[in-house]
């Protein structure tokens, strides 16, 4: 059954942020497994759901650019996250906020209501923009594929015309700011389950990882917050090194008409030159470190968010299953939330690693960039008391006091940025994710008992 076979009647169904819902589906987007929420909300039962494909649901105002981002991330081994709307058997419409990820041969999609409709509405008018693009394409011939691709490319300008350059940019700020929203108006509440049962361990388990990634999710705000202030800070000290390397420059230029009376000057004078355009170019790579540094630190909050976000669908589904609402197979549909939990846990302690070595890159280069400053310094030392030794003060000493104000600058800006990054590699260090591990194969032990 395809679903253009359902008309939409314009009408939305809203539901609440406690109501959570998932689906599995295999390589090709056949469904595998729902959750009651989901049969509610799609107006089909389980038996009609399973074994459909997953665009039984899809919407025809959606653009078919979203789902080729889509298979083109998932095929690739990525995670997709994004807004989109599903069509009920009834014809109405539900909007969702939906992740997508690998998981045991297959994917899982895990999808909330949207809480942030200040970030949905500037993506949703552009997926309206980009579907009336993909429509005109249609009418021009375009297969269904061919329109898709090209509103992909459509799509993604507009998204960047929004501040999200990639599409793993929209992702760094969709996923924590919906995954917080929601668990903050919907926090975890356990089902009442009986001591001792195989059931309430796994409420147990769960609750315990809730905890370990909030502490986790609280240590790398910090960390996020000391990237930023380090950025800013590489930004101030590349306008003081290019300063000095100009006032260093005019240095040595005007050392060169002493040399005659003062060729030691003028040896040293390019030599210091040469400090200075090495110290801005230690720099230089700096700034694609820092980039990458930010970059990895928001896919690792990103992470965290989603595994909040799994850890809570496995509470739901619990819930449904104390409560005797669930469908499906209960065991095995525990275990496999456990294990989409554990699979993001994981993830992000990869992303974590990723952070750690980042860092260190950064401390290194930072460290080079402030030897060669300091080298500077003595250098600077030096054609000073050659200056006064040749006796062309008189024509060199009025580039002495800009050249010791932008080295001082320079010098008080290293520091700062030097110590900014070795407490970035520091906090790096203490954000030990055993505890997090531990608690989420926890999680999985405990899925597998029941």
């Amino acid at each position: 059954m395809a679903s253009t076979a359902v008309e939409p009647t314009g009408k939305r169904r809203d539901f609440a942020p406690q109501q959570l819902f998932f689906s599995t589906t295999d390589r090709r987007g056949v469904i595998g497994t729902v959750n009651s929420t989901f049969v509610e909300l799609s107006r089909y039962s389980q038996g009609e759901l399973v074994g459909a494909p997953h665009n039984l649901i899809r919407h025809p105002d959606m653009p078919g650019a979203v789902f080729h981002i889509m298979w083109g991330r998932l095929l690739a081994g990525a995670s997709m996250m994004g807004y989109v709307t599903n069509l009920a058997k009834d014809g109405t419409h539900y909007l969702t906020f939906t992740t997508v990820t690998p998981v045991d041969g297959g994917f899982i999609s895990v999808r909330s209501t949207i809480t942030r409709p200040d970030l949905w509405g500037p993506v949703s008018q552009a997926y309206a923009e980009t579907r009336a693009r993909e429509n005109g394409w249609r009418d021009q011939g375009l297969s269904k594929t061919e329109s898709a691709s090209k509103g992909a490319t459509d799509l993604l300008a507009r998204l960047a015309a929004l501040g999200y350059s990639t599409y793993e940019d929209l992702i760094r700020a969709l996923v924590p700011a919906e995954v917080d929203e929601r668990h903050r108006l919907a926090p975890l509440r356990p089902p009442h389950t009986e001591p001792g049962g195989t059931l309430h361990e796994v409420v147990l388990a769960i609750t315990a990882l809730d905890r370990e990634l909030a502490e986790q999710r609280a240590r790398y705000d910090d960390a996020t917050a000391l990237a930023a202030t380090l950025d800013d800070a590489q930004a101030e000290i590349a306008v003081t090194l290019a300063g000095l390397e100009a006032t260093a420059a005019a240095a040595a230029s005007a050392s060169t008409t002493v040399a005659t009376a003062a060729p030691a000057a003028a040896t040293t004078a390019q030599a210091a030159l040469s400090l200075a355009v090495a110290a801005s170019g230690d720099l230089s790579p700096l700034s694609r470190l820092l980039a990458d540094v930010r970059a990895s630190v928001l896919d690792l909050r990103a992470s965290l968010a989603l595994s909040v976000l799994h850890n809570d669908m496995a509470m739901v589904f619990v819930c449904e299953v104390a409560s005797g609402e669930s469908v499906g197979e209960q065991d095995s549909t525990v275990w496999l939330l456990g294990a989409a939990v554990a699979n993001s846990v994981r993830d992000g302690e990869k992303q974590s690693q990723r952070v750690r070595e980042e860092l260190d890159q950064v401390v290194a280069a930072i460290g080079e960039a402030y030897g060669a400053l300091q080298a500077f310094q003595r250098m600077l030392t030096n054609w000073r008391h050659i200056v006064v030794r040749s006796g062309v003060s008189h024509r060199l000493g009025a580039l002495v006091d800009p050249i010791d104000s932008r080295l001082s600058v320079g010098l008080r800006e290293m520091r700062d940025l030097d110590d900014l990054a070795r407490r970035c590699a520091s906090l790096g260090k203490t954000l030990n994710s055993d505890a997090l591990l531990k608690a989420a194969e926890d999680l999985v032990v405990a899925a597998q008992r029941l």
